[in-house]
């Protein structure tokens, strides 16, 4: 929010002061209306930013499909790593960010396991599983770590358990790691640059819609 000490409302005039007084929102909605609106005001209230909101979200809810899809295909680019410092990385510490997934194996599974086990190879079936599991909880902890402001995550672990025995068996993945905002992003390349700030993007554009729609 500015510094600047009003009375008014800088975009409708409504008094900041008294018993039927609005309040400013902070600098963050500010930015993000004007982003969208194409405007260049110093602040808004609640009281007229809320109708200015919901103009932005309906406009977003028209492109949700395409949003949500374009997000699917994009969100890898939000570096998952288990180093605890990059190197030449500038960045500040979020939060704390987890992700559980279970699926069940079943007894086809198991039996494929087992067969393999036996001559001493692989299990492909057990494998595309592990694989589909982590792969879901690396975008649950993307999803968490943009939300929370954040561009990458650090120093994560990953755990992997069995649940129950024989076609009642689960497979359990369990992630953890530290979301990041990283201010100097030149360390990145062109591509994964641009593809971040995109996934920024389109996840603020979804949020605008969640909170337009609760």
């Amino acid at each position: 929010m500015s510094n600047i000490n009003y009375d008014k409302c800088p975009n409708c005039g409504k008094s900041l002061k008294g018993f039927f007084s609005t309040e400013l929102v902070v600098q963050s909605k500010v930015d993000f209306i004007n982003k969208h609106l194409k405007e260049n005001k110093e602040a808004y209230c609640t009281n007229c930013s809320s109708p200015l909101l919901s103009k932005i979200a309906d406009n977003f809810r028209k492109q949700k499909g395409d949003i949500e899809n374009r997000l699917k295909q994009i969100i890898h680019f939000i570096p998952v790593m288990t180093s605890p410092t990059p190197v030449k990385w500038e960045y500040e510490v979020l939060d704390m960010v987890t992700a559980q997934t279970t699926s069940g194996t079943g007894f086809v599974t198991e039996l494929s396991r087992s067969f393999n086990d036996f001559f001493g190879s692989g299990s492909n079936a057990s494998n595309e599983k592990i694989a589909y599991a982590t792969n879901l909880c690396k975008a649950d902890l993307r999803v968490k770590c943009v939300r929370l402001g954040g561009n990458a995550i650090i120093s994560t672990d990953i755990d992997f358990n069995e649940i129950g025995s024989g076609s009642t068996n689960m497979l359990m993945v369990c992630m953890a790691g530290t979301a990041i905002r990283v201010t100097d992003m030149e360390n990145f390349s062109a591509k994964n640059r641009d593809a971040i700030i995109e996934v920024i993007e389109l996840t603020e554009q979804l949020e605008a819609i969640n909170r337009e729609t609760k």
